[in-house]
Protein backbone atom coordinates (compact mmCIF):
# COMPACT_ATOMS: atom_id res chain seq x y z
CA UNK A 1 0.00 0.00 0.00
CA UNK A 2 1.24 3.48 -0.86
CA UNK A 3 1.34 6.04 1.95
CA UNK A 4 -1.22 8.70 1.00
CA UNK A 5 0.19 11.90 2.49
CA UNK A 6 3.86 10.95 2.41
CA UNK A 7 3.69 10.00 -1.27
CA UNK A 8 2.43 13.48 -2.12
CA UNK A 9 5.17 15.17 -0.10
CA UNK A 10 7.95 13.12 -1.65
CA UNK A 11 6.64 13.57 -5.16
CA UNK A 12 6.26 17.30 -4.82
CA UNK A 13 9.73 17.64 -3.38
CA UNK A 14 11.07 15.65 -6.30
CA UNK A 15 9.40 18.02 -8.74
CA UNK A 16 10.76 21.04 -6.82
CA UNK A 17 7.31 22.57 -6.59
CA UNK A 18 7.70 25.98 -4.99
CA UNK A 19 4.85 27.41 -2.99
CA UNK A 20 4.39 29.73 -0.08
CA UNK A 21 4.88 28.71 3.51
CA UNK A 22 1.47 27.36 4.46
CA UNK A 23 2.02 27.75 8.20
CA UNK A 24 -0.56 30.36 9.12
CA UNK A 25 -1.75 31.77 12.42
CA UNK A 26 -5.22 33.30 12.41
CA UNK A 27 -6.63 35.11 15.46
CA UNK A 28 -10.25 36.26 15.62
CA UNK A 29 -11.60 38.42 18.46
CA UNK A 30 -15.33 38.97 18.94
CA UNK A 31 -16.41 42.06 20.88
CA UNK A 32 -19.53 42.56 23.00
CA UNK A 33 -21.08 44.99 20.52
CA UNK A 34 -20.77 42.48 17.66
CA UNK A 35 -17.74 44.08 16.05
CA UNK A 36 -14.66 41.93 15.56
CA UNK A 37 -10.99 41.93 14.64
CA UNK A 38 -8.98 39.42 12.67
CA UNK A 39 -5.20 39.08 12.56
CA UNK A 40 -3.38 36.79 10.13
CA UNK A 41 0.33 35.93 10.12
CA UNK A 42 1.77 34.07 7.16
CA UNK A 43 4.07 34.32 4.14
CA UNK A 44 3.32 37.30 1.90
CA UNK A 45 2.48 35.20 -1.15
CA UNK A 46 -0.24 33.37 0.81
CA UNK A 47 -2.25 36.60 1.03
CA UNK A 48 -4.64 38.36 -1.29
CA UNK A 49 -3.76 41.85 -2.43
CA UNK A 50 -6.04 43.93 -0.19
CA UNK A 51 -4.82 47.30 1.06
CA UNK A 52 -7.68 47.59 3.57
CA UNK A 53 -5.75 45.30 5.91
CA UNK A 54 -3.22 47.01 8.19
CA UNK A 55 0.30 45.63 8.23
CA UNK A 56 1.33 45.09 11.83
CA UNK A 57 4.66 43.33 11.39
CA UNK A 58 7.01 42.30 8.59
CA UNK A 59 9.77 39.71 8.95
CA UNK A 60 12.21 38.94 6.15
CA UNK A 61 13.18 35.30 5.77
CA UNK A 62 15.35 33.48 3.28
CA UNK A 63 12.55 32.60 0.87
CA UNK A 64 9.54 34.69 1.82
CA UNK A 65 8.47 37.68 3.82
CA UNK A 66 6.34 36.79 6.82
CA UNK A 67 3.61 39.36 7.19
CA UNK A 68 1.17 40.02 10.02
CA UNK A 69 -2.00 41.81 8.94
CA UNK A 70 -4.93 43.03 11.01
CA UNK A 71 -8.33 44.47 10.25
CA UNK A 72 -11.40 45.43 12.28
CA UNK A 73 -14.93 44.80 11.06
CA UNK A 74 -18.39 46.05 11.97
CA UNK A 75 -19.75 42.50 11.98
CA UNK A 76 -18.61 38.90 11.59
CA UNK A 77 -20.50 38.76 8.30
CA UNK A 78 -18.35 41.58 6.96
CA UNK A 79 -15.23 39.77 8.20
CA UNK A 80 -16.14 36.59 6.34
CA UNK A 81 -16.96 38.56 3.19
CA UNK A 82 -13.41 39.95 3.12
CA UNK A 83 -11.03 36.97 3.13
CA UNK A 84 -7.30 37.66 3.13
CA UNK A 85 -5.83 34.15 3.13
CA UNK A 86 -5.29 32.52 -0.26
CA UNK A 87 -4.02 29.27 -1.72
CA UNK A 88 -2.23 29.76 -5.04
CA UNK A 89 -4.10 33.03 -5.55
CA UNK A 90 -7.55 31.73 -4.66
CA UNK A 91 -9.24 32.99 -1.48
CA UNK A 92 -10.08 30.65 1.37
CA UNK A 93 -13.72 31.65 1.74
CA UNK A 94 -16.01 31.41 4.75
CA UNK A 95 -19.42 32.42 6.08
CA UNK A 96 -19.84 33.61 9.67
CA UNK A 97 -22.66 34.41 12.07
CA UNK A 98 -22.97 35.80 15.61
CA UNK A 99 -26.11 35.34 17.67
CA UNK A 100 -26.67 37.51 20.75
CA UNK A 101 -29.38 36.45 23.21
CA UNK A 102 -30.26 39.00 25.90
CA UNK A 103 -31.38 37.43 29.21
CA UNK A 104 -31.40 40.53 31.45
CA UNK A 105 -28.70 39.46 33.86
CA UNK A 106 -26.68 37.81 31.09
CA UNK A 107 -26.12 38.05 27.36
CA UNK A 108 -25.27 34.83 25.56
CA UNK A 109 -23.13 34.83 22.41
CA UNK A 110 -22.88 32.06 19.83
CA UNK A 111 -20.35 32.45 17.05
CA UNK A 112 -19.75 30.17 14.10
CA UNK A 113 -17.60 30.36 10.99
CA UNK A 114 -17.90 27.85 8.19
CA UNK A 115 -14.99 27.56 5.76
CA UNK A 116 -16.21 26.62 2.33
CA UNK A 117 -15.19 23.29 0.83
CA UNK A 118 -12.49 23.03 -1.82
CA UNK A 119 -14.15 20.02 -3.44
CA UNK A 120 -15.18 21.97 -6.56
CA UNK A 121 -11.49 22.04 -7.47
CA UNK A 122 -11.50 18.26 -7.82
CA UNK A 123 -13.04 17.03 -11.06
CA UNK A 124 -13.35 13.58 -9.55
CA UNK A 125 -15.56 13.59 -6.43
CA UNK A 126 -14.09 11.92 -3.39
CA UNK A 127 -17.43 10.18 -2.80
CA UNK A 128 -16.74 8.10 -5.90
CA UNK A 129 -14.23 6.21 -3.75
CA UNK A 130 -15.40 6.58 -0.14
CA UNK A 131 -18.55 7.71 1.64
CA UNK A 132 -18.92 11.29 2.83
CA UNK A 133 -18.60 10.19 6.46
CA UNK A 134 -15.48 8.13 5.69
CA UNK A 135 -13.84 11.06 3.90
CA UNK A 136 -14.71 13.44 6.73
CA UNK A 137 -13.39 11.04 9.36
CA UNK A 138 -10.09 10.49 7.58
CA UNK A 139 -9.47 14.20 7.11
CA UNK A 140 -10.99 15.74 10.25
CA UNK A 141 -11.63 12.90 12.70
CA UNK A 142 -15.41 13.45 12.63
CA UNK A 143 -17.72 11.60 12.80
CA UNK A 144 -16.01 8.89 14.82
CA UNK A 145 -16.31 5.71 12.76
CA UNK A 146 -14.16 3.50 14.97
CA UNK A 147 -15.82 4.00 18.34
CA UNK A 148 -16.07 0.71 20.20
CA UNK A 149 -13.87 -1.17 17.73
CA UNK A 150 -10.98 -3.37 18.71
CA UNK A 151 -7.53 -2.36 17.52
CA UNK A 152 -7.53 -5.11 14.90
CA UNK A 153 -10.95 -4.10 13.55
CA UNK A 154 -9.91 -0.45 13.55
CA UNK A 155 -6.74 -1.07 11.52
CA UNK A 156 -8.62 -3.23 9.04
CA UNK A 157 -11.29 -0.59 8.49
CA UNK A 158 -8.86 2.33 8.21
CA UNK A 159 -6.57 0.44 5.85
CA UNK A 160 -9.50 -0.21 3.56
CA UNK A 161 -10.58 3.45 3.57
CA UNK A 162 -7.01 4.65 3.04
CA UNK A 163 -6.60 2.34 0.07
CA UNK A 164 -9.65 3.96 -1.55
CA UNK A 165 -8.36 7.45 -0.71
CA UNK A 166 -5.01 6.66 -2.32
CA UNK A 167 -6.85 5.61 -5.46
CA UNK A 168 -8.75 8.91 -5.43
CA UNK A 169 -5.59 10.95 -4.86
CA UNK A 170 -3.84 9.17 -7.73
CA UNK A 171 -6.81 9.78 -10.03
CA UNK A 172 -7.14 13.50 -9.33
CA UNK A 173 -3.43 14.12 -9.91
CA UNK A 174 -3.47 12.10 -13.13
CA UNK A 175 -6.59 13.99 -14.17
CA UNK A 176 -4.57 17.21 -14.03
CA UNK A 177 -2.17 15.72 -16.56
CA UNK A 178 -5.08 14.63 -18.75
CA UNK A 179 -6.53 18.15 -18.66
CA UNK A 180 -3.24 19.69 -19.78
CA UNK A 181 -2.85 17.21 -22.62
CA UNK A 182 -6.51 17.42 -23.61
CA UNK A 183 -6.40 21.22 -23.76
CA UNK A 184 -3.45 21.04 -26.17
CA UNK A 185 -4.19 17.86 -28.09
CA UNK A 186 -3.67 19.50 -31.48
CA UNK A 187 0.03 19.89 -30.61
CA UNK A 188 0.55 16.12 -30.69
CA UNK A 189 2.00 14.52 -33.79
CA UNK A 190 0.40 11.19 -34.70
CA UNK A 191 -1.47 10.55 -31.42
CA UNK A 192 -2.33 6.88 -30.87
CA UNK A 193 -6.02 7.74 -30.23
CA UNK A 194 -8.17 10.78 -30.86
CA UNK A 195 -8.84 13.31 -28.10
CA UNK A 196 -12.25 11.98 -27.03
CA UNK A 197 -10.97 8.45 -26.71
CA UNK A 198 -7.93 9.68 -24.78
CA UNK A 199 -10.13 11.50 -22.26
CA UNK A 200 -12.44 8.51 -21.93
CA UNK A 201 -9.49 6.30 -20.98
CA UNK A 202 -8.51 8.45 -17.98
CA UNK A 203 -9.87 6.10 -15.32
CA UNK A 204 -8.41 3.06 -17.06
CA UNK A 205 -4.97 4.68 -17.25
CA UNK A 206 -5.22 5.73 -13.60
CA UNK A 207 -6.02 2.18 -12.53
CA UNK A 208 -3.17 0.79 -14.64
CA UNK A 209 -0.75 3.35 -13.21
CA UNK A 210 -1.83 2.83 -9.60
CA UNK A 211 -1.76 -0.95 -9.77
CA UNK A 212 1.70 -0.92 -11.36
CA UNK A 213 3.03 1.77 -8.99
CA UNK A 214 3.91 4.47 -11.51
CA UNK A 215 4.54 7.71 -9.62
CA UNK A 216 1.76 10.16 -10.48
CA UNK A 217 4.14 13.14 -10.51
CA UNK A 218 7.44 11.93 -11.91
CA UNK A 219 6.51 8.93 -14.08
CA UNK A 220 3.42 10.05 -16.00
CA UNK A 221 5.35 10.24 -19.27
CA UNK A 222 6.49 6.65 -18.81
CA UNK A 223 3.00 5.60 -17.77
CA UNK A 224 1.42 7.05 -20.92
CA UNK A 225 4.14 5.61 -23.12
CA UNK A 226 3.69 2.11 -21.65
CA UNK A 227 -0.11 2.23 -21.69
CA UNK A 228 -0.55 3.61 -25.22
CA UNK A 229 2.62 2.00 -26.64
CA UNK A 230 3.58 5.41 -27.98
CA UNK A 231 5.78 8.32 -26.99
CA UNK A 232 3.47 10.85 -28.67
CA UNK A 233 2.68 12.54 -25.32
CA UNK A 234 6.32 13.10 -24.40
CA UNK A 235 6.12 16.64 -25.74
CA UNK A 236 4.31 17.60 -22.52
CA UNK A 237 7.12 16.31 -20.33
CA UNK A 238 10.11 17.72 -22.15
CA UNK A 239 12.39 19.85 -19.99
CA UNK A 240 13.53 22.05 -22.85
CA UNK A 241 12.52 25.66 -23.45
CA UNK A 242 9.50 24.76 -25.58
CA UNK A 243 7.73 23.10 -22.65
CA UNK A 244 8.58 25.92 -20.26
CA UNK A 245 7.39 28.59 -22.70
CA UNK A 246 4.23 26.84 -23.84
CA UNK A 247 2.93 24.53 -21.12
CA UNK A 248 4.52 25.22 -17.75
CA UNK A 249 2.24 28.06 -16.63
CA UNK A 250 -0.88 26.18 -17.69
CA UNK A 251 0.36 23.03 -15.96
CA UNK A 252 0.99 24.95 -12.74
CA UNK A 253 -2.44 26.61 -12.84
CA UNK A 254 -4.12 23.21 -13.18
CA UNK A 255 -2.23 21.22 -10.59
CA UNK A 256 -1.18 23.74 -7.90
CA UNK A 257 -4.66 24.66 -6.55
CA UNK A 258 -5.47 20.96 -6.29
CA UNK A 259 -2.31 20.16 -4.34
CA UNK A 260 -1.59 23.25 -2.28
CA UNK A 261 -4.82 23.32 -0.27
CA UNK A 262 -3.72 20.07 1.38
CA UNK A 263 -0.63 21.73 2.85
CA UNK A 264 -2.41 24.66 4.46
CA UNK A 265 -1.85 24.62 8.23
CA UNK A 266 -3.79 27.39 9.94
CA UNK A 267 -4.15 27.20 13.73
CA UNK A 268 -7.27 29.22 14.52
CA UNK A 269 -7.41 31.18 17.77
CA UNK A 270 -10.73 32.64 18.92
CA UNK A 271 -11.38 35.20 21.66
CA UNK A 272 -15.01 35.38 22.75
CA UNK A 273 -16.57 38.07 24.96
CA UNK A 274 -17.18 37.10 28.58
CA UNK A 275 -16.91 33.57 29.94
CA UNK A 276 -16.64 30.75 27.41
CA UNK A 277 -19.37 28.16 27.90
CA UNK A 278 -18.84 25.90 24.87
CA UNK A 279 -15.78 25.37 22.66
CA UNK A 280 -17.17 22.68 20.33
CA UNK A 281 -13.99 21.06 18.93
CA UNK A 282 -11.67 23.69 20.36
CA UNK A 283 -9.51 23.77 23.47
CA UNK A 284 -9.68 26.69 25.91
CA UNK A 285 -6.31 27.99 27.14
CA UNK A 286 -5.78 31.33 28.90
CA UNK A 287 -8.98 32.79 27.51
CA UNK A 288 -8.26 31.79 23.91
CA UNK A 289 -10.01 28.91 22.18
CA UNK A 290 -7.56 27.00 20.00
CA UNK A 291 -8.82 25.05 17.00
CA UNK A 292 -6.96 22.77 14.67
CA UNK A 293 -7.63 23.88 11.11
CA UNK A 294 -5.98 22.45 8.01
CA UNK A 295 -6.66 22.78 4.32
CA UNK A 296 -7.27 19.06 4.12
CA UNK A 297 -10.38 19.59 6.24
CA UNK A 298 -11.91 21.35 3.20
CA UNK A 299 -11.39 18.38 0.89
CA UNK A 300 -14.48 16.35 1.91
CA UNK A 301 -16.75 19.34 2.63
CA UNK A 302 -17.29 22.54 4.59
CA UNK A 303 -15.62 22.90 7.98
CA UNK A 304 -17.25 24.79 10.85
CA UNK A 305 -15.67 26.40 13.90
CA UNK A 306 -18.07 27.47 16.65
CA UNK A 307 -18.13 28.63 20.27
CA UNK A 308 -20.47 30.10 22.88
CA UNK A 309 -19.89 32.50 25.75
CA UNK A 310 -21.81 34.44 28.40
CA UNK A 311 -21.36 38.06 29.46
CA UNK A 312 -22.61 39.18 32.86
CA UNK A 313 -24.65 42.39 32.62
CA UNK A 314 -23.45 44.11 35.80
CA UNK A 315 -25.75 47.04 35.18
CA UNK A 316 -28.76 44.68 35.29
CA UNK A 317 -27.81 43.51 38.77
CA UNK A 318 -27.30 47.10 39.94
CA UNK A 319 -30.58 48.25 38.42
CA UNK A 320 -32.48 45.27 39.83
CA UNK A 321 -30.99 45.87 43.27
CA UNK A 322 -31.93 49.56 43.04
CA UNK A 323 -35.52 48.69 42.08
CA UNK A 324 -35.79 46.21 44.96
CA UNK A 325 -34.33 48.74 47.38
CA UNK A 326 -36.75 51.45 46.24
CA UNK A 327 -39.65 49.02 46.55
CA UNK A 328 -38.61 48.11 50.12
CA UNK A 329 -38.19 51.74 51.11
CA UNK A 330 -41.58 52.57 49.65
CA UNK A 331 -43.16 49.69 51.55
CA UNK A 332 -41.72 50.78 54.89
CA UNK A 333 -42.56 54.44 54.18
CA UNK A 334 -46.23 53.59 53.59
CA UNK A 335 -46.38 51.57 56.82
CA UNK A 336 -45.30 54.62 58.74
Amino acid sequence: MRNFKISILVAIAALMITSCDKNVTMVTEINRDGTCTRQVSTADDCLLDDESWEQVELQDTTDHKKVTLRRSFSSVEEMAANPILSVYGEPVRSEASLKKTFKWFYTDYTFSETFMSWRDHFDIPITKYVSQDEASFMWTGYPDLVEGMTGIDMVEKLDEIQEHLENWEYSIILNCHFKLIGNNYDDISNPPVDRDVFISLRDSVARFGYDNEYDEFTEVNKLLKDYFKSDAYSVFYSKNGDFKDKYEDESDSIIYPVINIIFLKAPYLLKMPGRVTDTDRGKLTDGLIQYRFEGGFLVPGDYTISASSRVTNVWAFILSAAVILIALLSFFYRRK
